[in-house]
């Protein structure tokens, strides 16, 4: 068998696109009023496309991990995530941005959306998960979805906003996975509803009501992404195959999306105050290519770093 056959593109794509969009978002501060139409999908869009693809991909683990393996699935998780995000904030606090000496803006940084929230939020998740796939199953989670919709609706807190659209996304990852392949007898039936929630999500971003139409836009984006993931796990061997003709290609989704919580970690400081840094000294695109590069340059570090400590896990398990 091909060590290459349970290798998913969707996923890897609709990460590296989600990284782009989080990554040109930050850059607000460095594009020229003529460049920001790059950032209208906006950083919330690009959170929720990774929450979702981490549900999708989480899902095979989860249904074959026992409760009593529950705490050294969430220990790999947390070794690859909490050294680099350690690292990272050590970075900021050395060029300054934060301090150690300020308990509740250490605690902050991981609560509310600036820098890290991002972390804690995926981590919370992951339990999340995995306590209502264990207990509640598939179709039990479609009353939780949808309760959850209904919250998100009527939260009036950006804050609450983020993590309930986050939790949503997270589980729904999971579910379009746990009945994708339910879903092989209706793949032609899902091309409309990629083009309808395509044709809602643009709709929704024109829409003059801003608070309407973000709700719209964000339920959009997960419908958009869900077809997507469902079209693409269906039709998995053919985009496969599509993609191994391009070499190259496959080999630029596969990295991006491998390291797409190294950027996201990088990309909020760089592109935000860097970036803004950089715009005092050097013109565009000057500033937009010396930033792309610390960017990405730092991220692959991390990727590499972040890939030590589950080395290691393996190797104890061994």
């Amino acid at each position: 068998m091909n060590k290459n056959s349970n290798y998913v593109p969707i996923i890897d794509m609709i990460k590296a696109a989600a990284c782009i969009m989080i990554f040109l978002y930050h850059c607000n501060t460095i594009l020229p009023d003529n460049w920001k139409f790059l950032t209208l999908l906006g950083q919330d869009m690009g959170n929720n496309l990774f929450f979702m693809v981490s549900g999708f991909s989480l899902a095979a683990s989860i249904d074959r991990t026992e409760w009593k393996g529950f705490p050294s699935w969430y220990l790999r998780r947390l070794a690859r995530i909490l050294p680099i995000t350690a690292i990272a904030y050590i970075g900021s606090y050395l060029m300054g941005f934060y301090s150690f000496a300020d308990m509740t803006q250490i605690i902050t940084v991981f609560i509310y959306p600036t820098l890290y929230w991002f972390v804690s939020a995926i981590l919370l998740y992951y339990i999340i998960l995995f306590l209502l796939a264990k207990i509640a199953g598939g179709k039990a989670l479609i009353p939780i979805e949808f309760t959850l919709f209904i919250l998100f609706i009527f939260c009036s807190e950006r804050l609450e906003r983020l993590y309930v659209i986050g939790l949503i996304a997270m589980l729904l990852g999971y579910l379009v996975k746990k009945y994708s392949d339910m879903a092989k007898n209706y793949a032609k039936d899902c091309c409309p509803v990629l083009i309808i929630s395509l044709a809602v999500f643009f709709t929704a971003k024109a829409v003059s009501i801003k608070y309407f139409s973000n709700i719209l836009a964000d339920l959009a984006v997960l419908g958009t992404g869900g077809s997507l993931l469902i079209i693409g796990y269906i039709n998995n061997e053919r985009l496969s195959e599509l993609l191994s003709a391009g070499k190259p290609l496959k080999a630029i989704f596969k990295y991006i999306g491998e390291m797409a919580l190294p950027l996201y970690l990088v990309q909020c400081f760089c592109s935000g105050y860097i970036g803004y840094m950089l715009t005092l000294t050097y013109p565009f695109p000057v500033s937009f290519r010396i930033n792309f590069l610390i960017v990405w340059g730092v991220g692959s570090l991390l990727f590499l770093i972040s890939n030590i400590p589950t080395k290691l896990l393996k190797k104890v398990r061994q």
